[in-house]
């Protein structure tokens, strides 16, 4: 089990290799669908094509050999490598194909690529499973999750060329014009799961250092619990994502005004409703989840739900940010929010302890939040002006 961990946990750095240039060629293909410009929306497809294409083709060129051959500890037997090699291609499968879920969302069929996406997913966890039962090695494991990747990209890729619609499999009209112009929004694109990741393990290891390893496993949990509110808030703004970039390639911001308003308004409400639920709940679910081994503690939960509800009622603005390709402005602020969460978890955790850590998570959430919401606001303002 532990091998497998950790060569698991290896690939997911390649995970990050498209540099965000799938979201934001998806954006900007349904934003052009949006203005009826079918002739740009495929030029951005192929475009996007092209450079996944070479990226993954290099990358597998490189880490192939790599896995393979390269000096590595003496722990890595040749069953391992191969693993690793596997588990590596794997992850650039599933680059490739969320291209593909990106027209799926440019073309209406939101419900349709999510589907799809899960299922391929869902595929390659059986392959990993029958590869356990056939092999019984860890190689055997991640070739056959391999080969159900692979094959759940090739029917994505097959699907996603079906109906009346003008995205075309190919590089002909691929544009380097196109490729400059989304390099930027690309970019800031990967400032989003970095900031997460310094937030999310940077505070778990603050609370490591000042309260002990048995802390994170409270902390963890009570996260856990508080978080639901937020994705249930992000299920529902990632849905009317779609419907963001299309609206504004229509009609710009003032097209997008009226979905915007009581998107926020009900994610709002969903946040901050179930975050209340959750309060009370809590004491519950910790019950039965830990089977009564970790209590409940009323301002720990209180300060992670507060921050959770915090945290759901921007995630609309920041959908509508992404879905337009105007979060460049957000990118270098969430950075600074991820830094200022650990910063100030580490002054106030001094003083209160895991409580202090909860504290400057909700100062960092709250933030973040106001500076989303005023670039949201501002872009409408500019476009009544």
């Amino acid at each position: 089990m532990a091998p497998w961990l950790v060569l698991s946990a290896l690939p997911a750095y390649v995970g990050m290799a498209d540099v965000g240039m799938v979201g934001a060629a998806g954006n900007k293909m349904t934003m052009a669908v949006g203005r009826s410009d079918a002739a740009e929306a495929n030029r951005i497809y192929q475009t996007a094509q092209l450079f996944m294409t070479v990226m993954c083709c290099s990358l597998a060129a490189i880490i192939i050999p790599a896995a393979l051959f390269l000096p590595l500890p003496d722990s890595m037997t040749t069953d391992k490598r191969i693993a690793l090699a596997a588990l590596m291609c794997a992850v650039l499968f599933a680059l490739y194909g969320g291209l593909q879920e990106a027209v799926f969302k440019a073309t209406g069929r939101y419900a349709a690529g999510t589907m799809l996406g899960q299922t391929v997913r869902l595929a390659e966890w059986g392959g990993y499973m029958a590869g356990l039962m056939l092999f019984r090695t860890l190689a055997g494991v991640a070739i056959c999750g391999l080969v159900a990747r692979a094959a759940g990209t090739a029917a994505g890729v097959y699907l996603s060329q079906q109906g009346d619609h003008k995205f075309r499999l190919g590089f002909q009209h691929a544009s380097k014009a196109e490729l400059l112009s989304m390099i930027r929004p690309a970019v800031s694109l990967m400032a989003f799961p970095l900031a997460s990741g310094l937030s999310f393990q940077g505070v778990t290891l603050l609370v490591a250092a000042l309260a002990g390893t048995t802390a994170v496993a409270v902390f963890n949990t009570y996260r856990t619990i508080a978080r639901l509110a937020v994705q249930v808030t992000g299920m529902f703004s990632h849905a009317v994502q779609p419907e963001f970039s299309r609206l504004f390639g229509e009609a710009g911001m003032k097209g997008v005004r009226s979905l915007y308003r009581h998107s926020t308004r009900l994610g709002a409400v969903q946040s901050i409703v179930l975050s209340l639920v959750l309060y009370f709940m809590s004491p519950f679910l910790l019950r039965i989840w830990t089977h009564g081994r970790i209590e409940f503690i009323p301002s720990m939960m209180m300060w992670l739900l507060v921050y959770a509800a915090v945290g759901g009622v921007w995630h609309v603005p920041r959908i509508l940010l992404l879905a337009t390709n105007q979060h460049i402005g957000l990118a270098g602020w969430f950075l600074l929010s991820g830094i200022l969460s650990v910063a100030l978890g580490w002054l106030f955790g001094i003083i209160w302890q895991v409580n202090g850590i909860c504290a400057a998570m909700l100062v960092s959430e709250m933030f973040i939040a106001a500076i989303c919401t005023y670039i949201a606001h501002r872009l409408f303002a500019e476009a009544n002006s």
